[in-house]
């Protein structure tokens, strides 16, 4: 971690207490130490070794986590020529090692610039030593020595609860032969890395004889399990341990692989010439490792070291570290600034902690010079536009000590502007150009706002605008860096229509005809006067009314439509408006005085210039023939109407009376009305009264009086006294008739009548 990534750690150590499955082991490796031939140098045909087991554990006092192991076992195997693996040891024994050579010795945490580290943070190693001697062979020795498992916390590998670890090494027939010692690791790993922060970390080994070491990411090895199943390399603590193959740990894939074990941006990766561990990682939690550096010594691979420890990734915070609230980060520890149509820009300085921040200073270019200010936060009057770079430190010169950088790309005010043109008195396009102007940076991007809902996005516009008004116009325009600029402007478009329409709600009908009128001429509203000249002499304004036209004959119409501005447009109409006569009903109904036995009747439409007519019978039957011949059903009176109708649906109605009879017969209607219209003027029988041998007819008032008396069948009464004196008043009346028609017996009948007017 360099100087500039200062942070204080806040961290947890996500480690399980399951002590009895040796949760608390963190990390390993196992490594030799040619010691010489065997029986103190006098046997050449074995070699003795020294084979150590190093672990590392959790030691906090919180955790109750389990010491280690005392005793340890492992187990050596040979390989055979067939490929399978011997235990070195009569019936399948371990090598046991009684407790620690070496330790436990507490490993010191890592040493960050400004870097305060919480006090219960504890990882110690043991080393444990065992020599043995073994024949010379060849083929390979693999000591092993397995335990599970993993804490559950773990979050790189599946099931980390329930996953054991292996830790082992070769000793290749080469290097029996030449009596080689195994590389070791020089440095354990830092107890914990900080997230998004870099990895900088000396991961290499040492050889004692100077041979070749390649470092890479390696797959770590399972080993043990939770005693399920009944097999041996299933339990807790395989004893005698497993040999080879070992079973591999599983990544969750694809987010992590064991060539990528903790992912990172940039990912955490290995020199394999160095060992030095270099990346970010990016992620909170504990992620399993294997790193191997296997010994080559004239192309030839002597022995591979394989270490499984536990990377630990925790939030941390800095005493001092630098942030701008001002622009972009678009990479770590540097901002990105636009300033948009201004030349003055205040910094802001969110860095903190602000007690442990003595100093900080500020570099910047403005106008061909570096200017440097001494504060919290400057505020720069730049002199020009275009890109100023910057920095800001905090505590310059001193270990504690953070660096950020800036770039301020200054866009001086954008001159936005439009010009428009147009025919003021013509309804016709209206252009609008842009004339805006930046002098730092290029336009790229126009909006228009037309005021009538539409937009555009070009250059230059050309617009049919639809109704006259007060229009405002906006316009913003957009630089290539993001820069906005907006200006606006006021337009009154309110020309005189090019071609006068008007819609009339009808042409032609009859007299009186009344039409309605409506402008539609384009463009203009209420705002705009319309006269309106009648060739028959009728003057009207207004964009719309209803005239009536009393006379028959062919009506012609000036219209002049004159702007609020007083452009002026007129035209003239001819034929607008033709005004016919109604039509007159004219029929006939033959006979109109019919004998139930032959009751057939003519009735004849003969009305001219009509499009078709309707007979009404007794006010209930339809009928559209022109010449209708109809039987009456029914003796007395019968009313047929005639409706006829022109091709402007103008009518005309004429009314018939007809009388239904019988061979002798005699009808008395219920009522009359003497009031001078020529029809039922007087109260008297009707029917067929050839055959009539005597008749009386007498009429009382209602309480008695006669007020006439007949015995003529054909004198009626006509609502007088005596049919001579004044009218007699509206009401109910009695009459009296006594008849005999020939051959019949003699008739009395007493009924009311109705008198009306």
């Amino acid at each position: 971690m360099n100087k500039l990534t200062q942070c204080f750690l806040s961290i947890i150590f996500l480690v399980s207490t399951a002590a009895s499955h040796a949760a608390h082991i963190i990390g390993g490796e196992m490594y030799y130490e040619c010691m010489g031939y065997g029986n103190n140098g006098l046997d050449s045909t074995t070699r003795t070794y020294r084979i150590y087991v190093k672990l590392y554990r959790d030691c906090r006092p919180q955790q109750q986590a389990a010491g280690f192991d005392m005793p340890l076992g492992f187990t050596i195997f040979r390989r055979n020529t067939n490929g399978s693996y011997a235990n070195v040891l009569p019936a399948n024994q371990e090598y046991n090692i009684p407790r620690l050579t070496i330790g436990p010795e507490i490993i010191a945490n890592p040493e960050y610039p400004c870097l305060i580290l919480p006090p219960d943070i504890c990882v110690e190693s043991g080393t444990y030593q065992y020599d043995v001697t073994l024949p010379i062979i060849q083929n390979e020795y693999v000591m092993v020595w397995q335990r599970c498992c993993r804490n559950n916390t773990i979050s790189n590998i599946q099931n980390p609860g329930g996953t054991g670890a292996t830790f082992t090494i070769s000793i290749h027939p080469e290097s029996q032969r030449t009596c080689n010692s195994s590389p070791r690791f020089n440095n354990f790993p830092p107890t914990v890395v900080c997230v998004n922060n870099p990895i900088n970390f000396d991961h290499s080994a040492v050889d004692k004889e100077g041979d070749y070491l390649i470092y890479s990411f390696c797959e770590p090895l399972a080993g043990g399990g939770q005693g399920q199943g009944g097999n041996p390399c299933n339990a807790v603590i395989p004893t005698p341990d497993c040999p080879p193959p070992f079973p591999l740990v599983q990544f969750r894939a694809p987010l992590y692989t064991y060539l990528f074990p903790m992912g990172g941006n940039p990912p955490v990766n290995i020199n394999s010439l160095t060992g030095l561990i270099t990346g970010e990682p990016n992620t909170l939690g504990q992620f399993v490792v294997s790193v191997c550096v296997s010994e080559y010594r004239n192309g030839v691979l002597l022995t591979t070291l394989r270490r499984d420890f536990q990377f630990n990734v925790a939030s941390c915070q800095g005493t001092v570290v630098g942030q701008l609230g001002t622009g972009v980060q678009t990479r770590k520890k540097h901002h990105t600034i636009l300033l948009c149509n201004d030349t003055v820009l205040t910094m802001r300085n969110l860095s903190y902690q602000q007690q442990f921040i003595s100093e900080v200073v500020w570099e910047y270019d403005n106008g061909g010079q570096t200017e440097i200010f001494n504060g919290w936060q400057p505020t720069i009057n730049f002199k020009e536009g275009g890109i100023h770079k910057g920095r800001f430190v905090l505590n310059p010169g001193t270990n504690c000590s953070d660096t950020v950088t800036f770039e301020v790309n200054v866009i001086p005010p954008i001159r936005s502007d439009f010009s428009i043109n147009f025919d003021s008195c013509k309804a016709g396009p209206v252009s609008f150009s842009d004339l805006s102007f930046s002098s730092s940076s290029n336009i790229r991007a126009w909006d228009w706002d037309f005021g009538d809902g539409f937009r555009g996005f070009s250059k230059n516009m050309e617009i049919n605008y639809v109704y006259p008004d007060r229009y405002t116009v906006f316009l913003e325009v957009t630089d290539e860096f993001g820069c906005k600029s907006r200006a606006q402007k006021g337009l009154l478009w309110q020309p005189a229509p090019d071609v006068i329409i008007f819609e009339p709600s009808i042409r032609e009908g009859c007299v009186p005809l009344k039409v309605g009128f409506k402008n539609i001429s384009f463009p203009t509203d209420s705002s705009y006067q319309f006269n309106w000249k009648f060739s028959n002499g009728v003057d009207r304004t207004g964009t719309s009314f209803i005239q009536t036209f009393d006379s028959v004959g062919t009506y012609d119409l000036n219209l002049e439509v004159i702007s609020p501005l007083g452009c002026r447009n007129a035209a003239d109409f001819f034929d607008v408006v033709h005004v016919f006569p109604p039509p007159t009903a004219v029929g006939a109904v033959d006979p109109s005085l019919v004998n139930i036995d032959t009751p057939l009747v003519l009735l004849q439409d003969m009305t001219s210039n009509t499009l078709g007519r309707t007979w009404i019978i007794d006010g209930k039957e339809y009928f559209y023939d022109k010449d209708l011949q109809y039987a009456f059903g029914d003796t007395g009176w019968h009313t047929v109407r005639l409706i006829a109708s022109d091709r402007f649906l103008c009518t005309d109605t004429l009314d018939f009376r007809l009388f239904v009879y019988r061979d002798f017969s005699l009808f008395m209607p219920n009522a009359f009305s003497p009031n001078g219209d020529g029809d039922n003027e007087d109260f008297k029988p009707v029917g067929q009264f050839t055959d009539l041998v005597s008749y009386e007819m007498k009429i009382y008032d209602r309480w008695g009086g006669k007020i006439f008396e007949t015995k003529s069948v054909g004198t009626g009464w006509n609502g007088k006294y005596n049919n001579t004196a004044d009218d007699l008043p509206v009401g109910v009346y009695i009459y009296e008739i006594n008849y005999q028609a020939a051959n019949k017996e003699p008739v009395t009948e007493k009924k009311q009548l109705m008198l009306l007017r």
